[in-house]
């Protein structure tokens, strides 16, 4: 069979947007199916139940962008062998939306009932089919989700054509069970937990049987992730005995495997289709205690009571281990029989058989026997996965940028940044993810390091990287343990130099936890003194993340920042300070030079009472990176990090450095010292009115020439240097 990109083994259609399980379930099934060798292809609807304009879920954009699966856009013909359209409510509303298909088999996945709880119609059973049959040219199959959802459309699927078996969701059973069983309660007394939306029909509607599955008194551990809003009303608040934790806080996986029982019970009038975090908890180890009526689709794999008796059961098998045991062990069996990959990967073949598109001996995915996951390298060329600590500046962050942007074509990058800079990443061309820090959720050290183990094991298990890099003067506890978790990768420890003398020797240990240690070079490394001077290291030149050519024009530069064509111009960027204060750097500064006659820029992002000051002489700049418009100014005032250091240098500005003595590793004041002994730039260690007006003088009058001379000191970037020393390690790979 000759396969064109618009011909697939399996193509799913639906809304590709749904934040919740749907997504996660069709993200499960190309899993499988990849997996197996079937070649998947993904058809995007703008459904009418996701109201506001969002991006794919990024879960399916990863995918995608893994290989995985093929997003087909445009309304060029596709051709399946089978056609699967996950929720009839999107077939209906959006079937215009569908490009010419063909397909050998078609189902109607029925996600949910054709009502929601208030009795409005989500969908009709009736035009979704008839949808469906005029853009196949065939009947299809209708399957549901799970019996309940079976029972409210059996009567009015078309005769024949509902699937004798439910089209139960997958999971991939061994990525969610514990690194090992655990043979003890996870505290003194029962600890229970529920993971979901914080959606009211999620919940039970009444205080009663709230606190009949969710004790308020403090008798149990009640763990919650996901939110508790909904019960706000019924209970007046919050229970203050509750632990609850906002989803991005930590993974269901790593809440799950800190649970002893799963307790999971909703508003009556929802009828609950299937549960996937039901089956998340089944396939963590954790004993699920749920309502009656899911025993028709968990059957033996749950422990089922009405709210009344939650207690009771729980605290029976709190008091009896061996059957505790039972449970769980039998319900994780039950779930690898049925809700596996493998699971759906022969319901699958029983509609179309094996796979006809031919992987090659090196792209097809090896299959571990025993195993749900399948692993092997994904089809493309070395990925090399960038991890930057949130450090106060840029200069992390920036670092990892000229790696990433300097990297040979077909090599992969990814950033996973501590920084809420992150998303600067996307302005060039790199795929990210934000991971907030502990202090950015207000969390202690001790509680945030599983959060950040389970968050970066995630990452480099969505992104498969061979290299991982990360860049930061001190590696995050709990990386250790990731990195043993992945010992597939080679990791890669980006450090650069000028610590403080005589501080956080001790860290150089942590160079055990990398493969390597990669030091970008620094202009002022003669005046280094700190532990790093002598330490082993792969070293490269200085990195930015421009080069002088990538100077724009004056003329250019000037316009884009909004600033005036003529007269002289000068930039502060010396951190926070208020512009009418000059006792403070900044207002000294800008003092200064508005008394040489010089207009001022500022880079401050939070300046006080800037608008009282600002003027046609003072403006305000924000722009990365604002590197490539530095022809724009006569001169900067700036203090002396690596990254506005060397970028100053390299593209021959006439600076003032004015070190910031505040830092805790960073040598900024033997950085400076340097480049004004060298005749490169002037130097102030405290800037005020009087001492910085004739240095500025001077750097107005021969600041051209001061900064030539850097310019014929400096080595060359080593950013391209560092991407090639990056791209060989990839290629080490175990």
């Amino acid at each position: 069979m000759s396969l064109t990109n618009r011909d697939v083994d399996v193509l799913i259609v639906s809304d590709l947007r749904f934040p919740g399980g749907t997504s996660h379930s069709v993200a499960a099934e190309i899993e499988a199916l990849h997996g197996a060798g079937y070649r998947v292809g993904l058809v995007h609807l703008n459904g009418p139940l996701v109201a506001r304009v969002t991006p794919v879920n990024p879960t399916l954009a990863g995918l995608v962008r893994a290989g995985a699966a093929d997003l087909l856009i445009g309304r060029a013909p596709v051709s399946a062998r089978l056609v699967v359209f996950r929720h009839p409510g999107v077939l209906q509303a959006a079937a215009d939306q569908l490009p010419p298909l063909t397909a050998d088999r078609g189902v109607i996945l029925a996600n949910a009932g054709p009502r929601d709880t208030k009795g409005r119609t989500v969908y009709d059973v009736g035009l979704a089919d008839r949808a469906a049959r005029e853009h196949l040219g065939r009947a299809p199959l209708w399957a549901p989700i799970g019996p309940l959802v079976r029972d409210e459309i059996r009567d009015v699927v078309p005769d024949g054509r509902l699937m004798e078996q439910d089209w139960v969701n997958i999971i991939d059973v061994a990525a969610w069970a514990p690194p090992e069983p655990r043979e003890e309660w996870a505290g003194d007394r029962p600890v229970i937990g529920r993971h979901s939306r914080a959606s009211s029909q999620k919940w039970p509607r009444d205080a009663a049987t709230l606190k009949a599955v969710y004790p308020v008194d403090g008798s149990w551990d009640v763990r919650i992730l996901g939110g508790a809003d909904p019960v706000e009303r019924p209970l007046r608040g919050i229970p203050k005995a509750w632990t609850v934790t906002e989803f991005g806080e930590l993974s269901p996986r790593t809440f799950l495997h800190g649970l002893d029982f799963f307790v999971y019970y909703h508003d009556p009038r929802w009828v609950e289709a299937f549960g996937r975090t039901i089956l998340e908890a089944l396939a963590a180890g954790t004993v699920a205690v749920l309502p009656p009526h899911f025993e028709r689709l968990f059957g033996e794999a749950a422990v089922y009571a009405e709210p009344e008796r939650v207690r009771e059961v729980v605290e029976g098998l709190r008091a009896d281990r061996a059957q505790y045991v039972a449970q769980r062990d039998r319900a994780r069996a039950l779930v690898r029989e049925r809700f596996s990959y493998q699971a759906h990967v022969d319901r699958v073949a029983a509609l179309i058989g094996p796979p006809t598109h031919s992987w090659g001996d090196s792209a097809r995915p090896a299959r571990i026997l025993g195993e749900d996951r399948y692993t092997g390298r994904r089809p493309g060329g070395p990925r090399i996965l960038l991890m930057s600590s949130n450090g106060a500046g840029m200069g992390h962050l920036t670092r990892l940028f000229s790696y990433a942007t300097r990297l040979e074509e077909g090599v992969q990058a990814h950033v996973v940044s501590l920084s809420q800079a992150a998303p600067l990443a996307g302005r060039l061309g790199l795929t990210y993810e934000y991971l907030p820090s502990a202090k950015a959720l207000g969390m202690p050290p001790g509680r945030w390091r599983p959060v950040f183990q389970d968050r970066v094991g995630d990452a480099i298990n969505r992104f498969d990287p061979d290299v991982v890099v990360f860049d930061g003067t001190w590696p995050y506890g709990g990386m250790e343990e990731i990195r043993a978790a992945h010992p597939e990768a080679h990791w890669t420890w980006s450090r650069r130099g000028m610590w403080r003398e005589a501080r956080n020797s001790e860290q150089l240990a942590k160079a055990a936890w990398f493969d390597s240690v990669l030091e970008p070079g620094d202009l002022a490394a003669a005046y280094d003194r700190g532990a790093t001077a002598t330490a082993e290291a792969h070293r490269v030149g200085p990195v930015t993340l421009l080069d002088a050519e990538d100077l724009e024009p004056r003329e250019a530069a000037r316009a884009a920042l909004g600033l005036p064509a003529d007269g002289p111009l000068a930039l502060v960027s010396l951190g926070a300070g208020n512009i009418n204060d000059t006792t403070s750097q900044v207002g000294a500064a800008i003092h200064a030079l508005t008394g040489l006659g010089v207009g001022v820029c500022v880079t401050v992002p939070d300046i006080a009472s800037a608008g009282a000051a600002a003027g046609e002489d003072i403006h305000l700049v924000r722009d990365y990176p604002l590197s490539r418009r530095y022809a724009a100014f006569d001169v900067v005032v700036s203090a002396a990090g690596y990254n506005s250091f060397h970028e100053l240098l390299r593209m021959g500005v006439p600076t003032l450095f004015v070190p910031n003595t505040e830092t805790s590793l960073d040598d900024q004041e033997a950085r400076a010292r340097f480049a004004a002994d060298q005749g490169w730039a002037a130097a102030l260690p405290q800037l005020s009115v009087e001492t910085a007006t004739p240095l500025l003088e001077e750097l107005l009058d021969r600041g051209g020439s001061m900064a030539e001379l850097a310019q014929a000191a400096d080595p060359g970037n080593g950013a391209l240097a560092a991407a090639q020393f990056l791209t060989e390690q990839a290629g080490r790979r175990s």
